[in-house]
């Protein structure tokens, strides 16, 4: 009889848990997934929600423990028709699995801008905008810079140089990797599943970026090889070019890639450099011509490894060589109460060489539950650089060939920098609508910086050592009308460097987002974060470093982080095929950099002048308001702002308080010439307005072109003038005021015939059969950035 009950009670208790429902959501029209898309599983026949979940981004949902009976799975997403499948549980049955649930656009659209043609969908969500990106775009496009140029938020200029609400203090990543912008150059359109748009990092992210783009790729098995090949030539001038190609073989579950970029340019440069000292009525003036040479390569492998559907891991190794070649010549004349005293010739010839090593290996594991998931990832980076500078200048009394003097310098700057980084990230659903995310992370780096002056042995040797921990916890809501997330980000730094008063800091950085959905077009989101700026090695290596116009910086080894507190609120209003998003914001800074003046008798060429070092010295805030925008064919970021920065008193040396204004503006605009939209022609403009600090002012001209671009199947062809019937302008003047000197920096180029031709190719020699994941992070030293840049 105890037997008899015992069986019972268990067919009982299998009945009261009840079987698993798991499916897939895919668009109608091109088969991919519907990520995101609210799954609800109502009882038949009275349609009563008995639970709900969100899809994940293979599309995949799962609703658990469900009671014997008969239901529908509804599926609803913004843009589609609501669609679904009947399901009925019967006794004894394990996991049900429905029919893939497809879903076709409609007319109207909720939270989301429909953009007709070559322009996108996208989707708000409290952290984030998600556009998807349909076969349309994918077929006008070549590579992942062309997708990019058609997302609001998002401006690519000529030479692929990107920025993100205006602003280019923020991380490219691939599927949650993050990668250099040269990566977008091997992505195949077709491969883009969506990009993601974060204006207001979490503290999942490092506290000292402002913005993320992610692109996700589709999670398909592939056999085969695919890749591309792209060029660019300036040959007009000073020649200019650029290569990138990339080759991805696939063998179902694994999949091994290579990508590979050289890029040259060369331009000619000129220099005039003024200070005044008003302490002892003397003048310097130094004007000069100078040539400069760039090469910058990159090299990606790696491999991608997709166990099953549950777990998957990655392997990245990058290397990327720079080189770099200035030559400077310049006549500089030394005035003592506005006469004429001397006249000192100069030449400075400066060579950079630096290389950077970075491995990474990713891991990532998701569970039955939707949207819980496990990662971990480790990465080890290398970095090495060599600057050496020949100073010679030869001193004459004014108006005349008489040799009075003639001096030489040899400088040598050494940067070694590594670092070991491992993260943990786990996140966990709660119910369906909500989740939280917790996070560790363990940073290690070591640097050292040596400065030789005339082939010495260890002139100045600077090392510096620092190990952080990081946690950071949050939770997120996303209901019908509200949207809501919050996390907080906690950093304990222990800096070990001999010269370091303060070797132990912590700090606290939160961020929140709350989202209101008026209607189908209308959102409203009020942002807050707290972001940290750390000062780099040049600022704190306490030994003196000649720049080439001969003023000197000494860095100072007890800097301490500034921080940025932002409030901003933000309106979307999505209406027809346009997206307009105006904005406005408060930001309260602390503890930035401002610099001490003093005036020295320059040890290479006789004649005064400065040192500065850095102290945290400034506080203030600043106002502004501005708008992303997408209208028709115009995409355009602009800002205008005004800000204050607080005066610094000390015995010997101050510092006044100054109120400034500026604003910035970047566009670009483009129109289809023919019925199948294989010829584009375009305009481009940037104007970064007068960047101005508490005791400098930075004056840029407008650079703006235009350029047209033809596709052939998987060919295209582009030309781009820059700055047309231009030659020699004065590319950017800074000024600088304080109460030791002023001075009057300009920078010269030579942009005559900036004329660029591009070409590229598309290939794909393969199939795809199924859908998988990918993910992972990396930091770097170089700046892979071209001269104009």
């Amino acid at each position: 009889m105890r037997k008899y009950i015992t069986i019972l009670l268990l067919l009982a208790s299998v009945a009261v848990q009840g079987q698993n429902i798991k499916g897939k959501v895919c668009f109608e029209k091109d088969k991919t997934p519907v990520q995101f898309a609210t799954v609800a599983l109502l009882q038949l026949p009275d349609s009563a929600m008995i639970t709900g979940v969100i899809t994940l981004t293979d599309g995949g949902y799962l609703l658990e423990k469900i009671k014997q009976g008969n239901y529908f799975v509804r599926v609803s997403f913004v843009g589609y028709r609501t669609n679904g499948k009947a399901v009925t549980i019967g006794e004894g049955q394990g996991e049900i699995a429905v029919d893939t649930i497809f879903l076709a656009e409609t007319t109207a659209s909720l939270n989301e801008v429909t953009i007709v043609g070559e322009r996108l969908k996208g989707k708000e969500m409290v952290d984030r905008t998600v556009y998807n990106i349909p076969d349309v775009v994918s077929k006008t496009s070549n590579n992942g810079y062309d997708i990019l140029k058609k997302i609001p938020q998002v401006n690519v200029d000529f030479q692929n140089n990107i920025t993100l609400n205006g602003s280019s203090n923020f991380i490219i990543q691939v599927d949650g990797r993050q990668r250099d912008r040269e990566y977008l150059a091997r992505l195949l359109p077709s491969d883009i599943q969506s990009i993601e748009i974060i204006s207001n990092p979490s503290g999942k992210y490092e506290g000292n970026i402002d913005g993320v783009i992610n692109i996700i790729l589709k999670k398909e098995a592939r056999y085969g090889m695919n890749g591309n090949i792209a060029g660019s030539l300036k040959p007009f001038s000073k020649v200019t070019s650029a290569l990138t190609g990339s080759l991805d073989y696939s063998l179902g579950k694994i999949t091994f890639y290579a990508t590979a970029m050289n890029i040259g340019q060369a331009l000619n440069i000129s220099s005039t450099d003024e200070s005044r000292f008003a302490s002892i009525d003397s003048v310097t003036r130094m004007t000069g011509p100078g040539k400069i040479k760039v090469g910058l390569s990159s090299v990606n492998s790696g491999f991608d490894y997709y166990m099953n559907d549950k777990n998957n891991m990655s392997f990245n190794v990058s290397y990327k060589p720079i080189h770099q070649d200035v030559d400077l010549s310049g006549n500089t004349i030394l005035y003592k109460n506005n006469i004429p005293l001397n006249t000192v010739a100069s030449l400075t010839t400066s060579n950079l060489k630096s290389g950077e090593t970075s491995l990474s290996l990713f891991y990532k594991k998701t569970f039955m539950k939707p949207v819980e998931e496990f990662t971990a990832e480790a990465s080890y980076y290398i970095f090495r650089s060599d600057e050496g500078t020949d100073f010679t200048n030869t001193r004459h009394p004014y108006n005349s060939d008489q040799v009075l003097s003639t001096y030489s310098r040899v400088e040598d700057n050494l940067n070694k920098r590594n670092y070991f980084s491992t993260k943990l990230d786990y996140v966990y659903p709660i119910g369906m609508y909500s989740k939280i995310e917790t996070g560790y992370q363990l940073y290690y780096q070591q640097m050292a910086y040596d400065f030789n002056i005339d082939y010495q042995e260890e002139s100045n040797l600077f090392k510096y050592a620092e190990l952080r921990n990081s946690v950071y916890g949050g939770i997120t809501f996303n209901l019908k009308k509200i949207g809501f997330q919050a996390m907080l980000r906690v950093e304990n730094s222990h800096i070990m460097a001999d010269s370091v008063t303060s070797p132990n800091y912590s700090c606290y950085l939160p961020s929140a987002n709350i989202q209101y959905k008026f209607s189908a077009s209308h959102n409203l989101k009020f942002t807050y974060n707290r972001r940290i700026n750390r000062p780099g090695i040049y600022d704190m290596n306490p030994y003196w470093r000649i720049g080439q116009n001969y003023a000197i910086t000494q860095g100072n080894p007890d800097l301490r982080p500034d921080y940025r507190d932002r409030l901003q609120l933000t309106y979307t209003w999505n209406f027809g095929s346009n997206y307009f998003s105006p904005y406005v914001y408060d930001e309260f800074f602390s503890d930035r950099i401002g610099y001490r003046y003093s005036i020295i008798q320059s040890p290479i060429t006789g004649s005064l002048t400065t040192i500065s070092e850095p102290f945290n010295l400034l506080n203030g805030y600043e106002l502004g308001g501005g708008v992303n925008a997408m209208l028709w064919y115009i995409n355009i970021n602009a800002r205008i702002y005004k800000g204050h920065y607080a005066g610094y008193t000390e015995p010997t040396f101050s510092i006044p308080a100054r109120d400034y204004f500026s604003y910035t503006i970047t566009s670009y605009a483009y129109v289809n010439l023919d019925k199948k939209k294989k010829t584009t022609a375009f305009v481009y403009l940037a104007y970064n307005g007068v960047n101005i600090n508490a005791q400098s002012k930075t004056y840029s001209i407008p650079l703006y072109g235009l350029g047209a671009q033809r596709q052939f199947k998987n060919h295209s062809v582009g030309i781009f003038w820059l700055l047309p019937f231009t030659k020699n302008i004065n590319f950017n003047r800074t000024e600088t005021e304080t109460g030791a000197f002023s001075s009057t920096n300009i920078t010269g180029i030579d942009l005559s015939n900036f004329i660029q031709f591009s070409y590229s190719y598309k290939f794909n020699k393969g199939k795809n059969v199924k859908k998988l994941n990918r993910k992972v992070e990396v930091e770097s030293d170089s700046k892979s950035n071209a001269i104009m840049q």
